[in-house]
């Protein structure tokens, strides 16, 4: 008998996080993306401005802008939007993460 395992980690993006500097949730961290080295985070805010775009995000992201117009500035308590490449070949994972001052 032979079997194959493809891709079995499992993926948890949370909801919310906040960036507020008190030790506890001050970065979006995303459990077993270090087993996707090269994946490709963009963050949007509800205008459709991009605040994020890294390629091979590290989990470190902690809320400040890195869009052209107001770079490292902190962005305002909202919901913003993802999209999440593994870079593995599979469709992007998408969805809202709030994040709150």
């Amino acid at each position: 008998m032979f079997v194959e395992l493809k891709d079995c980690t499992t993926i948890i993006i949370p909801d919310a996080f906040s960036p507020n500097s008190d030790g506890k949730n001050d970065l979006l961290v995303i459990q077993g993306l270090e087993y996707y080295p090269d994946n490709a985070m963009l963050i949007f805010n509800r205008w459709g401005n991009k605040v994020l775009d890294r390629h091979r995000y590290q989990n470190d992201w902690d809320g400040r802008s890195e869009g052209n117009m107001n770079w490292g500035d902190e962005l305002p308590e909202g919901t913003y939007y993802y999209v999440l490449d593994l870079g593995n070949g599979d469709e992007a994972l998408t969805g809202y993460i709030y994040l709150r001052r």
